[in-house]
């Protein structure tokens, strides 16, 4: 007898095969020139545009350490525009109407846009949230906030690499010759 787990795992591996499922660490399928690609090979081709602001700064310096570990090499194939937007929300509020806590939520909007061409290949949004203390002392405050925004800005890199590589794939990747 088949367990309902087994048939639950069978069913869930042919939904997937199905509506075009492919993980991004998979070895590489050929692209069109006949060449095995992986899906963050295709961050190379990536150019990054300047982002306004010290946290635009930290955000896009992350952005190039995630994409371009070793340099970026080749012509840019792609830009990629991303702007940055922070909101602080007050949390744990004491009796006497003083914050305790604070979320930090910052959301970073990008477009990646071929290069001469008009148009986008990928577009959207990631999203994080990022709590830290409120204390008496104004510089743990600061520096906690820093802190915050600081997590929050490299979980979004990682987010939006994630977002990068599966618009990449999607893009680049076109029907086998048979």
């Amino acid at each position: 007898m088949w367990s309902s787990k087994a048939l639950f795992a069978a069913a869930l591996v042919l939904f997937l095969a199905g509506c075009g499922f492919r993980p991004l660490y998979v070895p590489p399928e050929e692209d069109a020139s006949g060449q095995g690609v992986y899906a963050f090979d295709l961050f190379k081709s990536i150019s990054i545009a300047n982002i306004p602001d010290r946290e635009g700064q930290y955000f896009r310096n992350r952005l190039v350490q995630l994409l371009h570990p070793a340099g970026r090499s080749g012509a840019a194939r792609y830009v990629l525009n991303v702007t940055l937007n922070e909101t602080r929300s007050s949390l744990a509020v004491q009796k006497s109407a003083v914050a305790t806590r604070a979320n930090l939520t910052v959301t970073a909007q990008f477009t990646l846009q071929p290069v001469g061409a008009d148009g986008s290949a990928g577009y959207g949004a990631v999203k994080t949230i990022s709590g830290y203390n409120i204390f008496q002392s104004e510089f743990q405050t600061l520096m906690a906030e820093k802190g915050a925004r600081e997590r929050a800005l490299d979980d979004l890199a990682q987010q939006l690499r994630i977002r990068l590589a599966a618009i990449l794939t999607t893009t680049e990747s076109t029907p086998k010759q048979q």
